[in-house]
């Protein structure tokens, strides 16, 4: 077959339409087209039209990836299952995490430490929720693990349990109804407990902080 035509898409200016003997052969990426070096009357035949082919899944699967990571930061797992829910093959998803990973885009260790930051400034949780949670999007539980322990020591966590403690109790002093002591201690155990601390931790903090009710 010999190229007879290359056209730019009346809706995709990123993207040309190929012509072979007269007829539509193929849409591809300008992308595709630049790395192939393809132009009127240069000859196609069936090994660089299955090269075309692969380039353009591969182009497809960095798109659709980019596109996803546009939103925000996405572990290995997600840009691989959205991958896979589109139905792009083992090597193209494979080769689009590891270009990813080369420029920096997914990175589990770095999406589990900003987590975790989100985690004690936005959203304060203690570590088994921090866990779970990362758990569920797919990294690692050694990654998790070290990043808690470098990031994360039970100090650290006690002082943020300590100040949700304090928030929670001002509240509950400021609704007018009195509780008995035993009570309001068990709804704070509960309360620190859906937070996703250690019983470790909760005891530490029925212990100090509600002292001064005794």
């Amino acid at each position: 077959m010999r190229i007879t035509g290359i056209e730019k898409q009346k809706k995709r200016a990123d993207r040309r339409n190929i012509y072979a003997d007269g007829a539509f052969l193929a849409g591809v990426s300008t992308e595709t087209l630049a790395r192939l070096a393809l132009r009127v009357g240069d000859e196609i035949g069936p090994d660089q039209l299955k090269i075309l082919q692969q380039m353009e899944e591969q182009h497809g699967a960095r798109r659709v990836a980019l596109r996803f990571l546009a939103t925000r930061p996405r572990t290995e797992k997600e840009i691989r299952s959205k991958l896979e829910s589109k139905e792009f093959g083992e090597e193209e998803i494979r080769k689009t995490l590891a270009d990813l990973a080369a420029a920096h885009l997914v990175d589990d260790l770095e999406f589990t430490r900003a987590f975790l930051r989100d985690a004690r400034t936005l959203r304060p949780a203690g570590a088994i929720q921090i866990k779970r949670k990362l758990l569920l999007l797919g990294v690692a539980r050694e990654t998790i693990e070290q990043v808690i322990r470098e990031d994360l020591p039970p100090e650290t966590e006690a002082e943020a349990a300590r100040a949700l403690a304090e928030k929670f109790l001002r509240r509950s002093r400021g609704s007018g109804t009195p509780e008995p002591l035993e009570k309001r201690r068990a709804r704070l155990a509960a309360f620190l407990g859906r937070k996703g601390y250690s019983w470790d931790i909760i005891q530490r903090i029925l212990k100090e902080i509600t002292r001064t009710d005794e």
